[in-house]
């Protein structure tokens, strides 16, 4: 919801049947959306690693003097802060207009948190827009302040301590990553200086992590001279075949383009039906039900969706290196587009291949409120899902997670990371599917996206 949004009403009208078939199908309980119980707002810090204790207390101190209801620290996710009346105008905080904090779901935050990334990290964010999660990434790439010295890291460490970090944002849509750039011009700061946006296919991208020296004008220059020999002094590295949409010059250029390394971390935010966010649904009993029934209950976009999110996440899982990690989330509470995109992804990789890892923020006492993922109850749900072969496939999905308004207090998310223990082979665009589709949907599922 944008700073001057209207605020959604206490109670939405009653649901369209189309819809509650939709939450039946998911098994989504429809108490999801009574609004009466509202949720409270979230802003993020920008550059929270940068700030002092008491920095952080007086700007806590500020919101809620202009906010006029209790703010606090998110418990458990650093960086957060949580106002209790979601009714509050974003327009209304001066640390807000100012540029100190943005408004980001906590849900959100702990999907990009459950990267890990760390200073030196090459990262892609393969869904970037509209750029919350892009934001935050490159703030925890700014190694400006890392309390250990490079003598105390481990050898892996050790290397990326000495070099520069990236972030990679790719968005099919040129009006999304649009919104994407805005959002990094105004926050970003110095972290814009490696910060690179492609306006691509996510599920076709292709570009490998900038070339490492990308930030040393030297190495540019020594690059530049070993390609320009016998060229009549035009190199060969002025100009890359394929330039990003939006970056800094040294990262514009042929050298930094021309990296042949995988990624250390991979975000696969992917597109989704939103049903999981109370407030995207809450704009629909402003528009119209019709349009709900388009843009989430529509038979087609229910099978094209799950299939596309299987191909997002295979082309990220290609982009990653081995030894690392990547993190698949949506904003949805369907199971197909969850549970199943992942299960099918774990279909086509072995144990040793791809391994779910616990995510850090939740995997202690406190902070954010969890759900286990959706699970067939008995042997009869396990037949009528279709699923009766995958149970070793649902217990490695045992560390993925769902956040949900009910429980959660945040909007709905579905969060599994993933770390890559070696390649696989090379995969059939027709493998690269769901464990299933929805049943009654299934008839009109198109062979490929």
């Amino acid at each position: 919801m944008s700073a001057d949004a209207p605020t959604p009403s206490a109670s939405l009208p009653p649901l369209p049947p189309s819809f509650c078939e939709f939450l039946r199908d998911n098994h989504i309980d429809p108490a999801v959306y009574d609004t009466a119980r509202k949720l409270p707002r979230y802003v993020r810090i920008v550059r929270y690693r940068q700030k002092s204790r008491q920095d952080i207390d007086d700007l806590v101190q500020q919101i809620q003097a202009d906010a006029g209801c209790r703010v606090c620290k998110v418990d458990g996710v650093p960086g957060f802060i949580v106002i209790e009346n979601q009714a509050v105008r974003l327009s209304l905080i001066s640390a807000y207009n100012d540029g100190d904090v943005v408004g980001m779901d906590v849900s959100s935050g702990i999907a990009a948190l459950a990267l890990s990334v760390e200073p030196g990290d090459n990262v892609l964010d393969l869904c970037c827009a509209p750029g919350a999660k892009l934001l935050l990434l490159a703030d925890l790439l700014d190694n400006r302040h890392e309390s250990k010295p490079s003598e105390m890291l481990g050898p892996e460490a050790k290397v990326k301590s000495e070099r520069r970090g990236t972030v990679t944002g790719v968005d099919i849509s040129p009006h999304r990553a649009a919104t994407c750039r805005s959002l990094v011009k105004k926050h970003a700061g110095s972290d814009r200086g490696f910060i690179r946006i492609f306006v691509d296919d996510g599920t076709t991208f292709d570009c490998k992590a900038p070339q490492q020296g990308w930030h040393d004008p030297q190495q540019i220059v020594k690059a530049l001279g070993a390609s320009t020999g016998g060229c009549d002094g035009k190199s060969k590295l002025a100009v890359p075949a394929r330039q990003p949409w939006f970056a800094p010059r040294l990262l514009s250029t042929a050298f930094a383009c021309s990296g042949a390394q995988l990624y250390d971390r991979v975000l696969v935010d992917a597109e989704c039906t939103h049903d999981g966010s109370l407030v995207h649904v809450q704009k629909y009993a402003q528009w119209g039900w019709e349009q709900l029934d388009t843009q989430v209950v529509d038979g087609n976009k229910q099978v094209t969706i799950p299939i596309l999110q299987s191909k997002l996440l295979e082309n990220g899982w290609r982009l990653l290196k081995p030894g690392g990690v990547l993190v698949y989330s949506t904003c949805s509470l369907s199971r197909y587009q969850n549970e199943f995109v992942l299960g099918g992804f774990l279909a086509r990789h072995a144990k040793d291949e791809a391994v779910l890892e616990p995510i850090p923020l939740l995997d202690s006492r406190g902070g954010v409120t969890t759900l286990p993922i959706w699970t067939p109850v008995d042997d009869d749900e396990w037949g009528r899902a279709g699923l009766s072969d995958s149970r070793a496939v649902f217990s490695r999905m045992r560390h993925a997670v769902r956040l949900d308004p009910l429980v959660s207090n945040t909007s709905g998310m579905f969060i599994a990371r993933i770390k890559k223990l070696r390649h696989g082979p090379q995969l059939e665009d027709s493998e690269i599917v769901p464990l299933a589709l929805p049943p009654s949907r299934q008839q009109n599922a198109p062979p490929t996206i």
